[in-house]
């Protein structure tokens, strides 16, 4: 474990800056130039603004294409309808690719500030970007990277092959992990500036760790020799680290309900400062396929859980087919294990996800340990999460369930409860895990176009229209056949 330091400081903001500070360079304090902005200013905006994406966009999509999310259809009419048919285009969720890039420039910008007294900052920041930019290439294929974030000296960057991207991301991480250990008493402390660990290197060090496991899980598809020679020995050095994350990891810069703009952005989603309910608060429900599964109808378990994700409706969870125009009435909204309250915590990766990938990598014997214990502190994980109580009994229930508990196919049971796990939270996971392993192996709306969900998004308009020259022209075909080099 690294020792390292602690201090308290106040987190600053751009006008506090004073006239003395700029006399010497002869520039107005007015005029701030962007290179003058410290990694300790940045990091706190860049990690809020980033999650967002996630939180809100991400998180949407993959509810709606896991089967997690409908619409009232009693009340709203037209629900999700590019979503059920699978009608894409290149303005479908381009807010991922929008917000994505831009935040990810402030990351770059952390790792190029001209000091070596900011060795802490830059390594979050390069975690920080491995992270996010990970989903560019899951969501997308190739993508710019190499020139990527050259600002003004490059504004039509080149796109770069996604598996090169994806090495690269495991470089970072061992870059990120490198400098941790080399800080130095010269080095400035992290603390309140970082809103997901509070400046604790140890905690960034499992969250590296275990970012590596799903990096590498991605590849695992694959089984051309160079692949998983490459795995076999990346996963050696996460053998010999031996550190995983040990908690959920969240981002917070102080959010409350003093303003609309400072709510956590799902729970903005589903409240106002007031928490009385939103419009979309109102039109997100349980779907039918759901609602059946964790009231036991699919697999005769009744999950603990259902309470916590949705919210009963005569004692159960109430849903509506997607595609269909009726459904029950009243039927279920997002329950009070994910609408936690208005200080909550913007999710980035939980301690169940960690534990499942853990799981996965030891049942695929990249690493050692018990996958079936690790799998059990994923579904024990998720309880807590949601405030469910005790798993111990469902566990105990869906021992002998294939596809649920542990047995029958393992990755079945670890890809199915990762999907109920991130439900809500993290959903983007479940559809990326569907596109790679094909669980769970969820119906399609009833209004579907296509026999698949697209392997892939299109690229946006806004790299038609500002970067035509080197975006790829793929086509709408295309995405239901071809999808990142992890899944081809």
């Amino acid at each position: 474990m690294i020792k390292y330091k602690y201090i308290t400081i106040a987190l600053l903001s751009l006008s506090l800056f004073s006239c003395d500070s700029f006399l010497d360079i002869n520039e107005s304090p007015n005029n701030i130039q962007v290179e003058d902005i410290t990694p300790r200013l940045l990091l706190p905006g860049s990690m809020s603004n980033i999650v967002r994406v996630q939180s809100r966009t991400m998180n949407q999509l993959g509810n709606i294409y896991m089967q997690n999310w409908g619409g009232d259809v009693n009340n709203f009419t037209g629900a999700n309808t590019d979503e059920y048919t699978l009608s894409i285009d290149n303005t479908f969720y381009s807010g991922i690719w929008d917000g994505l890039y831009p935040a990810l420039g402030n990351f770059q910008r952390i790792i190029n500030y001209d000091s070596e007294n900011y060795d802490n900052h830059k390594a979050m920041a390069l975690i920080m970007k491995s992270f996010y930019m990970q989903y560019l290439v899951d969501l997308y294929g190739d993508c710019p990277y190499t020139e990527a974030w050259l600002f003004q000296e490059n504004v039509t960057p080149a796109y770069d092959d996604d598996k090169e991207i994806y090495r690269a991301l495991i470089t970072n991480i061992d870059d990120a992990i490198a400098l941790f250990y080399g800080a130095n008493a010269d080095d400035n402390v992290v603390a309140a500036e970082d809103v997901m660990f509070g400046g604790n290197a140890n905690k960034w060090l499992r969250f590296a760790n275990t970012l590596k496991i799903r990096i590498l899980l991605r590849q695992s598809e694959l089984t051309d020799g160079d692949t998983q020679t490459y795995l076999t020995d990346e996963f050696a050095k996460v053998q010999a680290f031996g550190q995983f994350l040990d908690e959920n990891a969240g981002i917070n810069p102080g959010y409350s309900a003093d303003a609309a703009a400072q709510l956590p952005p799902f729970y903005s989603l589903f409240r106002t400062t007031t928490a009385a309910g939103t419009s979309y608060d109102s039109f997100v429900r349980a779907t039918a396929y759901i609602s059946d599964f964790l009231n036991g109808t699919v697999n005769t378990v009744i999950d603990p859980r259902r309470g916590r994700l949705y919210t009963l409706e005569g004692g159960v969870i109430a849903g509506a087919i997607q595609g269909e125009t009726t459904g029950p009435d009243p039927m279920s909204a997002v329950g009070p294990g994910l609408i936690i309250g208005n200080t909550q915590d913007a999710s980035v990766m939980t301690l169940a996800e960690g534990q499942f990938l853990l799981a996965e990598a030891i049942e695929k014997g990249y690493l050692t340990g018990d996958a079936q214990t690790e799998f059990e502190a994923g579904i024990t994980a998720s309880f807590t999460y949601l405030g469910a109580g005790s798993a111990a009994g469902y566990i105990g229930a869906i021992a002998t369930v294939d596809g649920l508990g542990w047995s029958g196919d393992h990755i079945e049971s670890i890809m199915t409860q990762k999907w109920l796990a991130t439900n809500g939270i993290n959903a983007i996971e479940s559809w990326i895990d569907y596109t790679r392993t094909g669980f769970p192996n969820v119906p399609l709306a009833t209004t579907a176009t296509n026999t698949k969900r697209p392997y892939r998004l299109l690229y946006p308009t806004s790299e038609y229209v500002a970067n035509s020259a080197n975006v790829p022209n793929l086509l709408l075909a295309q995405i239901f056949v071809e999808g990142p080099f992890w899944k081809n």
